[in-house]
């Protein structure tokens, strides 16, 4: 792979690890026969035309939420039981009382 391309696409995706998640799999659909979406030329290995995509914007990616990675596996998605307590600790509360300290 070109280090040009590489350092084109790592900017756009912004995550290195999730660039090689990406990249691997394509690599892996184009290595099984599907047709890039890009112009190639004889020289350009498949890494290259995953590369390519990405900077072009032909390639696009979504992280799953766990709702949805649950659904891919047919699972069921379990409440957290201290997703309530969370969002009640992270909310500013009303003070029951107001005492005020003059200085001296």
């Amino acid at each position: 792979m070109k280090v040009e391309l590489i350092e084109k696409a790592a900017q756009i995706v912004g995550d290195n690890q999730l660039l090689v998640n990406i990249v691997s799999k394509r690599v892996q659909q184009l290595n099984h026969g599907a047709d890039p979406y890009v112009v190639t030329t004889p020289e350009m290995q498949c890494g290259d035309i995953a590369l390519t995509e990405i900077i072009e914007g032909k390639i696009t990616w979504h992280e799953m939420t766990p709702e949805e990675l649950a659904a891919s596996k047919g699972e069921a998605v379990e409440a957290d039981p201290f997703a309530e307590l969370a969002e009640a600790a992270a909310a500013p509360a009303e003070p029951d009382t107001l005492t005020i300290t003059p200085d001296l």
